[in-house]
C-alpha cells in the first residue's frame, strides 16, 4: 500500500473530542514510536492520558513524539536493532506492526514565541483495522477543521493563526513557509 496521511495544526481543545470519539469507536492502545534503549515502551490506554497532548517539545515536526495506535487485543512487536558500536536498540514502528496507525499531534511549541507545530496521522498498512482507524480520524478532522493548503486547521489553532501566531512544520524555517491567513 502507498502510505496515506493527513496533516494538521491543533490545540488540545481541537483534538480532544476527536480522540475520544475514535477511542469510543475502537478499542485501542497507544505505544510511543521510535528507537529506544530498552523494551520498556511507554503505553497509554487513552492518548488523552499524555499530559503533553497539544504541546510540541520540538520546533521541528520531525522530532515530535509519535505513537502507534493498535488494537487493544494485539501484542506490540518490537524489533531488535544491533548497533555497530555494540549493544542493541529497540524499534517500535509500523514495519513489524502492520495493524497500526501512526499519530503525531504537534501543538504549541513550548520554547517558541507564538508558534504552533504541525502534526499528522498516517499509515502505510493495508490492514483493515489500520484503514478503518485512519478513515475515522480523517473524516472527523475534515468535518471539524478548515483546510488551508495541504493542512487542516482546528478552530482554536485557527484563532491563534488570526492572532498572528506562526503555524509551521519547522520554526527555524523562513516565515515564507508559514501557513497563511485565509479570509
Amino acid at each position: 500500500m502507498r502510505g496515506k496521511q493527513i496533516m494538521f495544526h491543533i490545540l488540545k481543545e481541537d483534538i480532544s473530542d476527536i480522540i475520544q470519539e475514535v477511542e469510543t469507536e475502537f478499542d485501542v492502545k497507544y505505544f510511543r514510536r521510535g528507537l529506544f534503549d530498552n523494551k520498556d515502551i511507554i503505553t497509554h490506554k487513552s492518548l488523552l492520558e499524555d499530559s503533553s497532548i497539544g504541546f510540541a517539545r520540538s520546533g521541528d515536526w520531525n522530532d515530535l513524539d509519535a505513537y502507534l495506535v493498535i488494537p487493544n487485543d494485539t501484542k506490540l512487536n518490537v524489533r531488535d536493532i544491533p548497533q555497530r558500536k555494540g549493544g542493541t536498540k529497540y524499534a517500535v514502528d509500523q514495519l513489524e506492526n502492520p495493524k497500526s496507525v501512526e499519530i503525531k499531534l504537534g501543538g504549541i511549541y513550548k520554547n517558541g514565541d507564538q508558534v504552533n507545530i504541525a502534526g499528522r496521522i498516517g499509515t502505510v498498512s493495508d490492514d483493515p483495522f489500520s484503514k478503518q482507524v485512519y478513515k475515522s480520524f480523517v473524516s472527523k478532522i475534515k468535518k471539524k477543521f478548515k483546510r488551508i493548503g495541504s493542512f487542516y486547521i482546528g478552530p482554536k489553532a485557527e484563532e491563534k493563526l488570526r492572532e498572528g501566531w506562526r503555524l509551521v512544520t519547522n520554526e527555524k524555517m523562513s516565515k515564507d513557509f508559514d501557513l497563511p491567513v485565509i479570509n
